[in-house]
């Protein structure tokens, strides 16, 4: 295998600098072209956090340097290994491997052909890397590209759902909401078979980047109601969302109360 340095585009950062442009993980700043100068403002962003797992190989014959990135502990490790290193690193022995990537570009057919994981997209910005990352996606970075290839890998150990203990109810089903928006959504689902079920998500919380989501049944639901929940959500401006309450506490009119300022 021939050595690394043959294949690296040329950094269009200075590595003394890393410290101080940490701002550029902020925002829609946009990818640099050099995988390693991507790499090293993704470890001074995450202060060179041990759960972030930088796995670095080269594909094809042409040993193209790629990078896979997620957060260990908050992924499916089976879907990894299985679907994402081990498509792009054994499976890109084949011939036919080769040919395609010739044919379409190494970055369009890995995200086409190569990757056998039900959900992938492409972002090219950092905010989007940033958030894939923490949200227990996985990022593919190629060298001499701007964008990524963001994988849907969520997982890791989580609550299972349990009979809810604030409350108990005598009948009807014992399932409740845990901490897993997927799971809860999907409670809903469940319950609810129709195609009128709407869901919205959203990020809430400037530090914790919550995932929020409301659903509502579209033709049942007061299209005002819908709207006002909508513009009050979107207005929340708040460090931290840990659990509904405060959601629902952000969100209500003002009422009179002895504590009100």
């Amino acid at each position: 295998m021939l050595p690394w340095s043959k294949f690296r585009s040329k950094s269009t950062l200075d590595h003394r600098h890393f410290a101080d442009s940490s701002q550029l993980a902020n925002g829609a700043s946009p990818l640099l072209p050099c995988l390693e100068d991507n790499l090293q403002q993704i470890r001074v962003q995450f202060g060179q956090s041990p759960d972030i797992t930088i796995r670095q190989f080269e594909v094809g014959a042409t040993f193209t340097p790629v990078a896979v990135i997620y957060t260990d502990g908050i992924i499916d490790k089976d879907l990894v290994n299985t679907f994402i290193l081990h498509s792009l690193m054994i499976d890109s022995e084949r011939e036919d491997f080769e040919r395609l990537s010739k044919e379409k570009g190494i970055f369009e057919f890995i995200r086409t052909n190569a990757l056998t994981v039900g959900e992938v997209k492409v972002v090219d910005n950092w905010n989007g890397v940033i958030l894939s990352i923490l949200s227990g996606d996985t990022v593919i970075l190629l060298d001499d590209n701007t964008h990524a290839m963001v994988c849907g890998t969520r997982g890791g150990e989580m609550r299972g759902v349990t009979e809810p203990t604030s409350q108990v109810v005598i009948r009807g089903p014992k399932d409740g909401f845990n901490e897993s928006i997927g799971t809860n959504v999907a409670l809903v689902r469940r319950r609810i078979r129709s195609s009128n079920l709407w869901l919205e998500p959203m990020k809430i919380g400037t530090v914790t980047q919550t995932d929020v989501a409301f659903m509502y049944i579209k033709g049942i639901a007061n299209d005002k109601i819908v709207e006002e929940v909508r513009y009050r959500l979107q207005q929340i401006n708040f460090d931290s969302i840990l659990e509904s309450g405060y959601i629902e506490q952000l969100i209500q009119d003002k009422t009179y109360t002895f504590f009100q300022p």
